[in-house]
């Protein structure tokens, strides 16, 4: 090799040399950026919903009426994982009032189940219908309260016995939705139930399952072999290799729903199982669930507020938005980011939490205030982002 070509090649290598220099300081200075503005977030967070809780709270500690389907049990725990986090004794007393109003509320129904509104049943009937996702939101909210308060085992048998006799197909689902006064499930059973409907109910009924292990075992193994029926056998099979499942675990995917928000409250359910039930971190479900953040963050965050890019989104349909704004779609923006946040995308969850966190609804008593503060709290008490 001659001279001149030698000093060719020496300069092609040094230029990739100082090329990849000047990348690695950039790479680390973003690393830095977003572990050094994650406590700074948290901090915003923290401040913005301890304002938005004491406003529902009176001068005697009582809690204000509050109304919505899913309200009062979302917004016990989130009362209750702040009280954790702040050492607040107003916050666990309000969380308990809640809980134990749900739990009156449930009582004083036949099967334990909330009315949600009247349905139409196939042939014209109208029904009192209620269940999942409610079902699953509420019970599992109200029982990790009673789990760590301690001695309240019969309410704990109670919820656990709710979610049993709660209709269910052997093939592992659960009704979409029953009729409150009979319990019959409002479409035959030989239907697969909504995903999102699905995924609540073996987020609660594994859930509650552990809590229920050395309280009733009987009771507490049938919650969990539902529960892995449910997973093992529907949830996970039906996943699509880039991360998506479909609305009804199969590709006719309604039109007018928007799929991707129910894939987002989906994969946040079964997070939220991981989390409260230690059992459930094994690696079958640790893999579903990286498949299901790669694909929040890839198909969804592009679109969602403060981004404006678009991403090729190939399984939305009519009713998806085009974009989720915080105006018009905040509970997305919260479960997204909790998503994002809690997977290790720091730098795109706390753009999205950001534009969220700046128009909370505080003092917002309705379903508005649950779906921030909910995912609010479990972003500020999680033992992932600590």
């Amino acid at each position: 090799m001659n001279i001149g070509m030698q000093f060719l090649i020496g300069l092609l290598l040094g230029a990739t040399l100082n090329l990849r220099s000047a990348d690695a300081p950039r790479k680390a200075d973003a690393d830095s950026v977003a572990k050094e503005s994650l406590p700074v977030f948290k901090a915003k967070l923290r401040d913005t919903l301890t304002r938005h809780l004491d406003t529902l709270l009176g001068a005697d500690g009582s809690v204000r009426a509050m109304k919505g389907k899913t309200v009062e049990g979302n917004s016990a725990l989130a009362f209750y994982l702040m009280a954790e986090v702040t050492g607040d004794e107003r916050y666990r007393k309000a969380a308990l009032s809640l809980a134990d109003q749900v739990l009156k509320d449930m009582r004083a129904t036949k099967f334990g189940v909330l009315p949600i509104k009247e349905k139409d049943k196939p042939g014209g009937a109208t029904i009192v219908g209620g269940g999942p996702p409610a079902l699953g939101a509420y019970t599992s909210s109200v029982a990790y309260i009673l789990h760590k308060e301690g001695g309240r085992h019969d309410d704990l048998r109670y919820l656990a016995t709710v979610l049993d006799r709660f209709a269910w197909n052997d093939d592992g689902w659960w009704a979409a939705t029953i009729d409150v006064k009979t319990g019959e499930s409002k479409l035959p059973m030989t239907k697969p139930s909504p995903i999102n409907k699905t995924a609540a109910m073996a987020m609660a009924a594994g859930i509650v399952s552990g809590y229920l292990r050395d309280i009733d075992p009987e009771l507490s193994g049938r919650l969990k072999r539902k529960t892995d029926k449910c997973i093992y056998e529907q949830i996970i099979p039906a996943q699509l290799a880039d991360g998506f499942w479909h609305y009804g675990l199969n590709e006719n995917d309604p039109k007018g729903k928007d799929v991707l928000g129910y894939f987002m409250l989906t994969t946040k359910e079964l997070m939220n199982l991981q989390r409260f039930n230690p059992a459930y971190r094994e690696e079958r479900l640790n893999a579903a669930l990286k498949k299901a953040q790669s694909f929040a963050l890839q198909q969804i965050a592009p679109t969602t507020e403060p981004n404006t890019g678009s991403a090729s989104r190939p399984h939305a349909t009519a009713g998806t938005p085009k974009r989720y704004s915080v105006q018009d779609e905040a509970k997305r923006s919260y479960q997204l980011g909790l998503i994002l946040l809690e997977s290790g995308q720091q730098k795109e969850g706390l753009k999205i939490m950001s534009a969220a966190l700046a128009q909370f609804p505080v003092g917002n008593a309705g379903q508005d205030g649950s779906h921030a503060s909910e995912p609010s709290a479990l972003i500020l008490s999680s033992p992932l982002l600590r």
